[in-house]
């Protein structure tokens, strides 16, 4: 008996190697932020897989301006999520939508490898790159604050401004604004 649960155990340890056990596994959404190295995609691939993805329903629509661009990452899990990079010495930008994942069997490579994300090939461009970035952090959402943007008001010299109406005159103006038969 215990022979046989000793040669199960080991037939089970041969089935399953290590690097299957990485956390969170290739399905499930990646734990964010994460940084490591950033390649791209050849030119209009990343696109052509956004439009065949949508055709199918499994991302959501998200064309410029809405998202600045596309990424494939390692997990399926990532699949039609926004996301925001930040590669070293320059500002996050961002959302970019996930529309591609690494195949199953390539996850443990490109995981040690410590490969986060592709880009399209727009983006790789806006970037200057022409070989893998690293040091790339993949956020899961913007790093900066909403801000609400109001007009400017200029206040201009006084001495030019309008003479405000007179008591009088506001008594005059008054019924005329709350008057409202035709």
């Amino acid at each position: 008996m215990l022979a046989a649960l000793a040669a199960i155990l080991t037939f089970n340890l041969l089935l399953i190697s290590p690097g299957q056990a990485t956390e969170p596994p290739w399905y499930a959404a990646s734990d964010l932020p994460v940084r490591g190295e950033v390649t791209y995609y050849a030119p209009g691939l990343m696109e052509w897989v956004y439009e065949y993805r949508l055709r199918l329903g499994q991302v959501p629509v998200c064309d410029p301006p809405a998202c600045v661009g596309y990424v494939a990452m390692l997990r399926a899990g990532d699949l039609g999520r926004l996301v925001w990079l930040r590669p070293a010495g320059r500002p996050a930008e961002g959302p970019f939508l996930v529309v591609d994942y690494a195949a199953s069997k390539d996850f443990e490579r490109l995981s040690n490898r410590h490969l986060v994300a592709e880009v399209d090939h727009e983006t790789a461009r806006r970037w200057g790159m022409n070989r893998p970035l690293s040091d790339v952090v993949v956020l899961e959402r913007s790093p900066y604050s909403e801000r609400l943007y109001l007009p400017l008001v200029g206040l201009g010299d006084r001495s030019t401004e309008p003479s405000r109406p007179s008591a009088a005159t506001q008594r005059t103006w008054l019924p005329l604004l709350l008057d409202q038969s035709p």
